[in-house]
């Protein structure tokens, strides 16, 4: 059975979308469906980038070391990790964005980016940035990361309230099922 979209509406402004989830609305306003949670299509896809750089940073090659690989030997965390600079150079574009969901997903996403070597001098920059995502932000991932952030910087995180600087994976993972 096809889906039938609705047809484009006259009038609409150029460059809208006018199929799929978003339809009707300008494409830097789009909002994510179901899987964003309503957040702006900008703070999905940097979220999206931080989940990528996390997967190539220090402590996911710590975590795959533990189980006898190097992500040196995967062409692919190479790759990612070579882009990082770039990466960040376009995620620091948000780091001061007007909307708090994009400007939190930024400061999160350029967290595990900063893990790359050549950028390691911009950390002290991106501090008191990063505390403030610890300090404000309803996001509990959020806080995660910046918390661990901090921690890899050689930052103080102890004055943080609230189990902020807690790590959402310190108990570690459970043989029993959560059932």
């Amino acid at each position: 059975m096809a889906v039938a979209w609705p047809r484009p509406r006259c009038g609409s402004p150029a460059g809208a979308v006018t199929r799929g989830p978003w339809r009707g609305r300008a494409a830097g306003a789009a909002r994510a469906g179901c899987c964003g949670g309503g957040l702006p299509l900008r703070a999905v896809l940097l979220d999206w980038v931080t989940l990528v750089a996390t997967e190539v940073d220090s402590q996911a090659e710590a975590r795959v070391a533990r189980v006898g690989l190097c992500l040196e030997e995967h062409p692919e965390s190479v790759q990612v990790r070579a882009l990082r600079p770039g990466l960040f150079e376009a995620v620091s574009a948000f780091l001061l964005a007007s909307d708090v969901a994009v400007q939190e997903a930024a400061i999160a996403a350029a967290v595990p980016l900063l893990d790359a070597p050549e950028l390691f001098g911009q950390c002290a920059l991106l501090t008191p940035l990063v505390r403030d995502v610890l300090a404000s932000s309803g996001n509990r991932s959020y806080r995660c990361i910046a918390g661990r952030g901090l921690k890899s910087w050689g930052e103080e995180t102890g004055s943080l309230s609230d189990g902020q600087n807690e790590d959402l994976w310190a108990g570690g993972c459970s043989s029993e099922p959560p059932f």
